[in-house]
């Protein structure tokens, strides 16, 4: 199921405190898989994990199902690009991740799309827009097919003013009518955990003040 080149999720806890990390499978063997060394997921910075370190390592298999397995550091390779060892369990011993469900709001915000396979590029709006993924409103002449990889970028403001431009990988899942128009549906892929965490907060505030709105109209 691990393949080289694949993204990893790395998670220790020490006494409680979790810290999130990302990597890449640089090497596979039947007993082991040496990564590359982890980057903070907020932070980006090289973290050195001493050998007898508990990891929970997740990774995503296919475009819909997310893994994890429980490991330890068990070597360092000092080569001309540092490599950590990780044990490598039995496939038995993986663990099925249920997809976290994000709040998902309405909102028109303004977005860009590329995607370069089909050589398919377009600006348009979303309908609704969550943490995990959103949908988007498919202009008439534009044709893109599910499983399609591309880019999404979009700007978003917080109820402070603030203002963050966030650019994503994303995946088409499918396209549906809606109050007739087409729109498609979106799956970030891998996306930044600081970008993410900013659109959950967008996401929360902007539930926050549809709720107002519908109380108060």
């Amino acid at each position: 199921m691990l393949s080289i080149g694949m993204d990893l999720t790395i998670e220790t806890d020490n006494n409680g405190i979790v810290k999130k990390y990302k990597s890449k499978v640089a090497d596979l063997y039947e007993e082991r898989v040496c990564i590359y060394y982890p980057l903070g997921a907020a932070d980006s910075k090289p973290t050195f994990l001493p050998i007898g370190t508990k990891v929970m390592v997740e990774f995503a298999h296919g475009s819909t199902s997310v893994f994890s397995f429980e490991s330890e550091v068990i070597g360092v390779q000092r080569s001309t690009v540092p490599l950590v060892e990780l044990a490598l369990p039995e496939v038995e011993l993986f663990n099925k991740v249920q997809r976290r469900e994000y709040v998902r709001v309405d909102a028109a915000v303004p977005v860009g799309l590329d995607f370069s396979g089909p050589g398919v590029k377009f600006a348009s709006v979303t309908s609704d827009i969550s943490a995990g993924g959103c949908a988007v409103v498919l202009p008439p002449e534009v044709k893109i097919q599910p499983a399609e990889v591309g880019t999404i970028e979009f700007t978003i403001q917080m109820g402070s003013g603030e203002q963050f431009q966030l650019t994503f990988l994303c995946e088409v899942i499918r396209t549906f009518p809606k109050n007739k128009l087409t729109l498609v549906s979106l799956e970030y892929v891998d996306p930044p955990h600081a970008d993410q965490q900013l659109l959950t907060r967008f996401c929360f505030e902007r539930q926050l003040s549809n709720r107002k709105k519908s109380l108060h109209p």
